[in-house]
């Protein structure tokens, strides 16, 4: 898929309608018929069947016709697979557009406009409505199929003369954009520990194991998910009431989502207006399963990019961070923030020091590291397992693009130390996320096309295999 095209700019020349050129057709006729049958009576008729789509098409190349549209979109974020509501407005800025009246209505009140609106593929399809010019909003609904952020629009009005003679098309270029934050997969408990255990792991220093007598409860927030929430903390407050791990734990982890435009070579797809892959759409949603899992389970995770930059929280953009720890009450505003999030060129190199290691270095991260990457080079994978060398465990989830071969890379953590899940876009996040404790290969076949025989994950590790061996 590619991304929407600019579209070409409409043609607002007034043009003649179906009924206008029946107007000129008829005065044709009708001066014919005067001048063979010698009639004044029948000539005045042609002048007038003539007049009056030529004096509308005249007094709208005058007076311009305008009119102002307004959309509105609510809520202006949602969650991958909710539903928004966008409404249209139009007011009139012009004495045109006076089609569609309806009885007992005021003069303001029964003009309207047609109105095309264009609405990217992946919300919906494209809309056509009359709208009144009165300012009444006519509205639809949209229901994302992938995070990102989408636009909606332009919009292209079609103004008419009075009569219904004449049109003209006016390009109204505003757009309006919907921020699609990614659906975090519910994850399995016994992958709390992010890593393998470790003695010396300075993350494990004495606190309270998450338990009923350490969970506290919050009113409910507009994002926070229906899973969490406390029925009986609700039914005694009388409101909705969600499940709060209490924040003295001292646990920390920090997640790593690498967004190198070369790390993720698979089919190019477009989440909204943003560059992607299915590889980077499947590793986004397994960076918010895990931000939220972790946050939930008394866990303070360092959420950054592969420039240690911190992951956009909301609406914010990362540049406007510098805290890059996210609690319970702040993970839904990352899982939001993954709404922004696309892939960028490698950074050219310089001879400043990686700005990874330097806020690793920075704010003391010897946490446990999980890091979502692609099918990197050895000398990025090097870059990394530097940048975390005082870490003291590290992970790495390898989504891996068709055809289905172990990266080099992968050996590069290995002897580093590191736990390498390998994955592909169609694996289940909650078993890459059970997998990250010991390592494996979790490289699930792409679903069969229809007729094909059934492809066994035996067959696709079999292959896999042999063509790491040869």
């Amino acid at each position: 898929m590619t991304p929407a095209a600019t579209p070409a700019r409409v043609d607002s020349r007034a043009k003649f309608t179906v009924r206008g050129w029946c107007f000129l057709t008829a005065a044709v006729l009708s001066l014919a018929a005067a001048t063979w049958l010698g009639r004044k009576d029948v000539l005045a008729l042609s002048l007038f069947l003539g007049m009056v789509p030529l004096m509308s098409a005249l007094a709208m190349w005058l007076l311009k016709p305008r009119v102002l549209l307004k959309r509105s979109v609510d809520p202006p974020l949602v969650t991958l697979g909710d539903a928004a509501q966008v409404a249209l407005q139009v007011r009139r800025r012009s004495a045109f557009g006076t089609r569609g009246r309806t009885p007992g209505s005021t003069t303001a009140d029964r003009a309207a406009v047609d109105v095309h609106e264009r609405v990217d593929p992946l919300l919906g399809r494209d809309q056509d409505f009359s709208v009144p010019v009165s300012g009444a909003p006519v509205g639809y609904t949209v229901r994302p199929r992938r995070r990102g952020i989408h636009e909606l629009g332009p919009a292209t009005v079609r103004v008419d003369d009075p009569f219904g003679v004449v049109t003209e098309l006016l390009d109204v270029a505003e757009r309006t954009s919907l921020h699609v934050a990614p659906d975090p997969e519910e994850l399995t408990e016994h992958g709390a520990s992010l890593a393998r255990e470790s003695g010396n792991d300075p993350a494990r220093r004495a606190q309270p194991q998450p338990g009923p007598d350490n969970v506290t409860t919050r009113e409910y927030r507009h994002g926070d998910p229906m899973r969490r929430v406390h029925w009986a903390a609700s039914a005694k407050h009388g409101e909705l009431m969600v499940r709060q791990e209490d924040p003295r734990s001292t646990r920390k982890a920090v997640v790593i989502l690498d967004t190198v435009e070369q790390h993720w070579p698979g089919e190019r797809v477009w989440a909204g207006v943003l560059p992607s892959t299915h590889e980077f759409e499947w590793a986004v949603t397994a960076a918010a399963s895990v931000v939220e899992h972790l946050t939930r389970r008394e866990t303070v995770v360092h959420a950054l990019d592969d420039r240690g930059r911190p992951l956009p929280r909301g609406n914010s953009g990362a540049a406007e961070l510098r805290d890059t720890a996210v609690g319970d009450t702040a993970a839904t505003e990352v899982v939001h923030g993954l709404s922004q999030v696309a892939l960028a060129p490698r950074p050219e190199p310089g001879t400043a020091s990686d700005p990874l290691t330097v806020r690793l270095d920075r704010e003391g991260l010897v946490h446990p590291v999980l890091l979502l990457t692609g099918t990197l080079s050895p000398d990025a994978a090097r870059r990394y397992v530097q940048a975390t060398a005082g870490s003291a465990s590290c992970s790495v989830v390898m989504v891996v693009a068709a055809p289905l071969v172990r990266p080099e890379s992968a050996d590069v953590f290995e002897s580093a130390g590191w736990s390498v899940v390998l994955a592909s876009r169609w694996t289940d996040v909650d078993a890459a996320w059970l997998a990250v404790t010991g390592g494996g290969s979790l490289m699930a076949p792409p679903p069969p096309e229809p007729g094909a025989p059934q492809l066994s994950m035996d067959d696709v590790m079999g292959r896999t295999r042999s063509r790491t061996t040869a």
